[in-house]
């Protein structure tokens, strides 16, 4: 039995590295995605030692970078004819206004364009794989409104740090149920899932000093939040799910703006256009 090849984003630390490292222990062959190449490097050798896999390939790109994204891929395919799970991992909060090198607000940027363009970058290699897996990280925290050009066009007046990310992570959404249906009879099934609250710094840090104490008590460490993504990954129970949302490995409903058609085709025709991909909708 050939091994399995999974790709995740955001690797190196909280439930990235603790979904990577059990991939690792299971036997997949890992391709570790990170900004920080000294960090990256840190999180594969320990999770060399830690499982005894040597096979951990590290990928250097800021996913803030439709460049490097793109380089990413390019990367990815040259050296794998074969991608049995993809995880879009990697996410942030920006307590401030930030615009990143395409001209995007980098909350939307990075929690959303990312893992919309570099999953249609892949999209070919996992169809050749099939069965394959996308797995999507979303969240609880959904809009109950959603416009496409609102959420591409925020500006410094009206920018909220957890208003922005509640948006992002709305479309990563609508983007799982509408990918959902277009990969039909294509083998290549995808999910989005909350993991849970995880206590780290970048997590907190919007939070008042005086609340972080209690958040701990109320949240997962990574391992926990690692359960879900590692289900999604691996289990024969949901080998022919596709197009759900995931919290503690039961599917749930998610914001009813979230399963408008109409929304959905709106956004993933503007996400074409936003990230330079051709779409075959107009």
């Amino acid at each position: 039995m050939e091994r399995k090849t999974a790709l995740i984003t955001g690797g190196n630390s909280g439930i990235g590295y603790a979904t990577a490292a059990e991939l690792a222990r299971q036997n997949y062959q890992l391709i570790l995605v990170c900004r920080n190449g000294e960090k990256g490097e840190e999180a594969r050798q320990k999770i060399i030692n830690s499982t005894g896999n040597k096979d951990v390939d590290l990928r250097i790109a800021d996913l803030s970078s439709q460049q490097d994204i793109r380089e990413l891929a390019e990367q990815v395919q040259k050296h794998y004819t074969t991608l049995d799970v993809l995880i879009n991992n990697a996410g942030g909060v920006f307590g401030q206004y930030q615009v990143n090198k395409d001209g995007f607000e980098m909350t939307f940027a990075v929690n959303y364009l990312a893992p919309f363009l570099l999953t249609h970058l892949l999209l070919d290699t996992l169809k050749a794989s099939h069965p394959a897996r996308i797995i999507n990280i979303a969240s609880v925290v959904q809009d109950k409104h959603f416009h496409p050009e609102d959420a591409v066009h925020q500006t410094s007046s009206d920018y909220a740090g957890m208003q922005a990310y509640k948006t992002a992570k709305t479309a990563v959404l609508m983007m799982t149920y509408y990918m959902s249906k277009r990969l039909e009879n294509n083998g290549v099934t995808i999910n989005a899932l909350h993991p849970g609250f995880i206590y780290t710094p970048q997590a907190t840090r919007l939070a008042p000093k005086w609340l972080r104490p209690v958040m701990k008590l109320f949240s997962k460490n990574p391992e926990q939040g690692a359960a879900i993504p590692i289900y999604l990954a691996t289990s024969d129970e949901v080998a022919d799910t596709t197009g759900a949302f995931f919290k503690d490995n039961k599917i749930e409903q998610t914001s009813p703006i979230t399963y408008n058609e109409d929304l959905q085709k709106d956004l993933y025709t503007k996400s074409m256009q936003w990230t330079k991909l051709r779409t075959d909708e107009e």
